[in-house]
């Protein structure tokens, strides 16, 4: 069957807001899962962006829901690359607002999220949104 609607669950994990300071989305519990992507949304911004005013967007797992680290092995990210300090996205121009960031989660730590780290004095803010999405669950239909 094509329907994907029954096969998914969705969480919000950054409420939308304009963003002026450090943020970390709620933690995502992969239980009953297999996959987990999560999607960031930024607005247009208010503040001249540039490489001294930039937010960057990381990827965080954890075993217990607290204990967050950066996750930085490629081999357990899926869609983009990660950096030394588990950046997947950096937004530092006009261009690159407005935009939905993606990243797939594929390592074995039952908890991950996104966090938004900001460089720079915010005046303005950034609208930013995040969800996770749920796949391959292990009792279909999703509820």
């Amino acid at each position: 069957m094509r329907d994907i609607h029954h096969n998914i669950k969705t969480v919000q994990t950054l409420d939308p807001a304009v963003t002026t300071a450090a943020r970390a989305g709620a933690p995502v519990d992969r239980q009953g899962f297999e996959a987990v992507e999560h999607i960031v949304l930024f607005g247009a911004s208010g503040d001249a962006l540039s490489s001294t005013l930039k937010t960057d967007v990381k990827l965080e797992a954890s075993e217990d829901g607290t204990s967050w680290v950066a996750v930085t092995d490629a081999k357990l990210t899926s869609g983009v690359a990660v950096s030394a300090a588990g950046v997947f996205a950096t937004v530092d121009a006009a261009a690159k607002a407005q935009m939905a960031y993606r990243i797939g989660y594929v390592g074995n730590a039952r908890y991950s999220r996104v966090s938004l780290a900001l460089t720079g004095t915010h005046t303005a803010g950034t609208p930013v949104a995040a969800l996770a999405l749920l796949t391959r669950a292990n009792v279909k239909p999703v509820a």
